[in-house]
């Protein structure tokens, strides 16, 4: 369990940099594909895609580095204690 903890929280962690490395521009593009996935297959409301200013951008990316990091290192801990006993 934690294993799948520590993979979820790295991807959430890895994504991060993605947010502050590029500005808003992959995230332009990460939105515009869920959108158009969601309205292929009319699971929501048609909806446009707003993209968001650097600062915004980089705020995500901020929040997600930490929650992410430290979500990583905590499963990381909590598996070690527990195979090593």
């Amino acid at each position: 369990a934690y294993g799948l903890l520590f993979l979820g929280a790295h991807f959430v962690w890895a994504f991060s940099l993605m947010f502050l490395f590029s500005g808003r521009g992959y995230w332009q593009e990460l939105i515009e594909s869920i959108v158009w996935a969601h309205n292929k297959i009319k699971v929501a409301p048609a909806t446009q895609p707003r993209a968001l200013s650097i600062v915004q951008g980089r705020a995500v990316g901020v929040t997600h580095y930490l929650l992410g990091g430290i979500a990583t290192t905590w499963a990381f801990f909590l598996a070690r204690i527990i195979s090593v006993g």
